[in-house]
């Protein structure tokens, strides 16, 4: 797999109708499974996968999150989600999140994740395996520490 920069990781989400609330737009808790489903795709885009947490025995925790809402997304929407990593420290990074509303450009939403690796047994936090690190470092808009 060639490199990608950190513009490139996208996912694209279509809104379903079980996502929407009394209003007739995206309720704020459906964004936290949609940055969980980018996340998702990033990671093979990565060249990784979830696979890869249990072959460390590492999960990656969310321990932070935070949503932005601009503009309210309608069932049917196409929404492109792009992200860049930040701070890659040694057992925690920051993912920087736009969701876009593909076929106008708007923006519906910004958001930032941190999250940070534990044991898979324990909980207790651990370094990153070098593989995700590295992948991360990667795709970072800035050095990591």
């Amino acid at each position: 797999m060639e490199p990608v920069t950190p513009e490139t990781l996208t996912a694209r989400i279509c809104v379903r109708t079980y996502e929407l609330d009394s209003f007739g737009h995206v309720n704020n808790a459906a964004y936290l499974n949609y940055l969980e489903e980018a996340r998702s795709e990033f990671l093979k885009q990565m060249g990784l996968s979830f696979h890869d947490f249990a072959r460390y025995g590492v999960q990656l925790v969310i321990m932070e999150a935070h949503v932005y809402y601009k503009s309210p997304a309608r069932y049917g929407d196409e929404i492109e989600i792009t992200a860049t990593f930040r701070d890659v420290r040694p057992a925690s990074a920051f993912i920087d999140y736009t969701l876009t509303e593909i076929a106008s450009g708007r923006l519906i939403a910004t958001a930032i994740t941190r999250g940070a690796f534990v044991d898979a047994s324990t909980g207790r936090p651990v370094r990153a395996p070098e593989s995700f690190r590295s992948a991360f470092t990667t795709f970072s808009t800035a050095p990591s520490p």
